[in-house]
Formats: structure tokens, C-alpha cells, sequence
């Protein structure tokens, strides 16, 4: 079977960087394939209840919503910066070109939540994944590893 959308978790472990080249292996067998790397940053909710009481109680006032939002973008951009950095270095700038099979993605959010929403929202047909992240804490599989495996609506390839 011939996957032409992979989506690659990528949190720049070893883990990571496997199921990457694996993805990138699989796409060259495919004429158009792409491989995206994608990048769950850690953006804080500033509206979460946590967020407002540590805001109330430090006596900061509540910044608008519009200049919360462009803190996030801002965050978002800087990530996928840091993210197409390390690619290069670890991929080179070939797979880069605008015609290239590599693409970088950042969300935000629960990293399991976010990889499935952006598989979902981006119809990729196939999501290649290292076994054990950065933050693994449990089992054989990470647990972000493991939640992707039963939760998503299209394959799943585990990478050791």
C-alpha cells in the first residue's frame, strides 16, 4: 500500500527522529508523497481557571483576548522556527524545497489530542511515530504513543 500524506510526531528524540526516516523512506517509493513533521507545543491556556487564578492573585491585570491570541501565534511561529532547524540539521535542505517531500506543522495542545486533530483535519493516511517520546512514562509505548494508536481514523506505524 502506497501512503501519500504521513504524518510524523516529532518531539526530537531518537524515537522521533526514526519514525522520521522511516516516513521520509516510505514517501521517496511514492511519486508526490509528503511527509509532515509535526511539533504538539506546550502553548499555555490563558484562559484556563489555573491561568486566571495565578493571574488574580499576582495582581497582574488580564490582558485582551486579541493580544493573547498573537502571543500564540507568535509562540506557534517561533516554535515551527526551532522545529525546521533541527530538520535541516538532522534531514538537510534539500527535502526542504518548495517542491520537496518535508513540511513542518506546529499545534498546540495535549500532544495525543493535537497529532489526532491535525491527522483528522489534514487527511493523513498514515501517522509514523516513535514508540517512546521524550515524555514516556509508561508501558512498552509511550503513553502519546499509545493514545494515537487507538484513537486514530487512519494507520498507525510504530517505529522502535
Amino acid at each position: 500500500m502506497k501512503f501519500e500524506n504521513i504524518l510524523v510526531p516529532y518531539d526530537r528524540s531518537e524515537s522521533a527522529k526514526r519514525a522520521l526516516t522511516t516516513a521520509l523512506a516510505m514517501a521517496a517509493d511514492t511519486p508526490g508523497a509528503r511527509v509532515t513533521a509535526f511539533f504538539a507545543a506546550p502553548v499555555p491556556e490563558f484562559e484556563s481557571s489555573q491561568f486566571l487564578a495565578a493571574e488574580s492573585v499576582s495582581g497582574i491585570m488580564h490582558m485582551p483576548a486579541d493580544e493573547l491570541g498573537a502571543m500564540q501565534r507568535q509562540y506557534i511561529a517561533y516554535e515551527q522556527g526551532l522545529l525546521a532547524e533541527d530538520l535541516q540539521d538532522y534531514v538537510g535542505d534539500s527535502l526542504f524545497a518548495p517542491q520537496g517531500p518535508l513540511a513542518v506543522a506546529v499545534g498546540q495542545g495535549k500532544p495525543s489530542k493535537a497529532i489526532l486533530d491535525y491527522a483528522l483535519d489534514h487527511n493523513n493516511d498514515l501517522i509514523v511515530m516513535g514508540c517512546r517520546g521524550l515524555n514516556a512514562v509508561a508501558g512498552m509505548l509511550g503513553s502519546v504513543s499509545y493514545a494515537v494508536l487507538r484513537n486514530a481514523s487512519c494507520p498507525v506505524l510504530i517505529e522502535k
